[in-house]
């Protein structure tokens, strides 16, 4: 008994780095690994005495949230696509309650859980050039931007890349104390950013100088000229490769915010995405309330996009590409004061906490929510449920947790 103790914390951390370090790289056998999380956890917790139920908030919202999503499915027509829904949605109930219990062993190791997922970045990052280099035939070079880069979406593997680098930004703010160790630091940080612009993810390239001038002011008020002299390199970097790019997606979408100021539409993803929002909100005053639940959202939706000739969203299958009208329209007022809740809690805590990458991660995922349904996807809401409920319940002071 005695070794079970002392090896399950160590079995359990092994399965959250490999986890972590599997995101960004192949997401198939996600659900394996958190099968084997979800396991090893719970047996580590009951013999360690482990349960301990801080985050009171974050846990019930967080357990509402899918609670309301679930209770969706019954007023919805296509109970088919709804309970597909819950299953991809899944993870949003597993980890607020999973991360419950709350070894020091692994408190005290979160570091390296955060670091897997930043090695396991890099790797994707290497996988991603290598294909690309194997389909390159000395002119096509496209093979190296946007969807035909990617292992995913190009707006997820940004987002991706973007919180990898405000882990590197925390490993050189705390751990790294040798120049020549700094300097990869700082070498990795410009890959990443590289990459970030030749997958020409919009959301991403605003997400990470939105972010960098948030760390700016934040290191400006805290008097710290390693996170000063890092947000600015971030900063620069990403303004620069704005500028030498002569044609990128920022400027086509600048583009075409300028047409729907003088037209009222556009083309392009900008356009249909901007006709999909208006329709959408327009279409809100008829089910406000409880929405029209998890599965009716594009059969509701599709109906109007062919009235109003809005084919593109239809041949595409497009999703509402903005999880708040997502939410808002699938699970009305209640399903979005939810989730407005969560990352309204998530920030203050982040804030009180005065934990930079706490605060870093929740703007991203605020940001990202913009222009893409994100919880639509085992892409995004694996990532976001991972990370909200491990940053924020894997900080607790370890004596507390030991006298428990």
């Amino acid at each position: 008994m005695n070794a079970l103790k002392k090896y399950l914390p160590r079995i359990t951390l092994s399965i959250l780095m490999v986890i972590a370090f599997s995101m960004p790289i192949h997401l198939r056998i996600i659900p394996v690994l958190i099968i084997l999380f979800v396991v090893s956890n719970l047996i580590d917790g009951v013999i360690n005495r482990t349960l301990v139920f801080n985050n009171k908030t974050f846990v019930i919202t967080g357990i509402l949230f899918y609670l309301m999503h679930l209770a969706s499915v019954y007023y919805s027509k296509y109970r088919g696509a709804a309970w597909f829904d819950m299953e991809v949605k899944l993870s949003l109930i597993v980890f607020p309650i999973i991360f419950l219990f709350k070894n020091p062993f692994i408190i005290e190791r979160k570091k390296w859980v955060l670091n897997s997922f930043v090695v396991g970045s890099i790797v994707s990052s290497f996988i991603m050039l290598l294909f690309a280099y194997s389909r390159f035939d000395g002119n096509n070079s496209y093979v190296f931007y946007y969807v035909e880069l990617g292992l995913f979406h190009p707006s997820y593997m940004s987002m991706y890349f973007i919180f990898a680098i405000l882990i590197i930004i925390r490993m050189i703010d705390r751990d790294i104390k040798k120049l020549s160790t700094r300097i990869i630091a700082y070498i990795t940080i410009i890959f990443l950013l590289v990459l970030i612009f030749q997958l020409q993810s919009k959301a991403g390239i605003l997400s990470i100088i939105f972010i960098s001038i948030y760390y700016l002011i934040f290191a400006f008020i805290r008097s710290n000229p390693i996170l000063l002299r890092t947000s600015f390199l971030v900063l620069a970097v990403s303004l620069s490769l704005i500028f030498i790019e002569k044609e990128n997606r920022l400027q086509g979408m600048a583009r075409s915010v300028e047409t729907i100021k003088k037209e009222g539409q556009a083309s392009g993803s900008t356009g249909v995405r901007y006709s999909m929002w208006v329709i959408t909100s327009q279409d809100l005053k008829n089910h406000w309330l409880t929405g029209v639940g998890a599965g009716d959202i594009k059969p509701e939706l599709f109906i109007i996009y062919k009235e109003k000739g809005l084919t593109e969203a239809i041949k595409g299958n497009f999703n509402i590409h903005n999880q708040y009208l997502e939410t808002f329209y699938g699970q009305g007022i209640v399903g979005i004061s939810l989730l407005l809740s969560l990352l309204f809690l998530g920030l203050r805590e982040a804030l009180r906490r005065k934990e930079l990458i706490l605060s870093g991660f929740i703007i991203l995922i605020t940001l990202s929510f913009g222009p893409e349904s994100m919880l639509n996807t085992q892409m995004g809401v694996v990532f976001f449920s991972f990370f909200y409920y491990f940053l924020f319940s894997f900080t607790l002071d370890t004596k507390k947790l030991q006298s428990h």
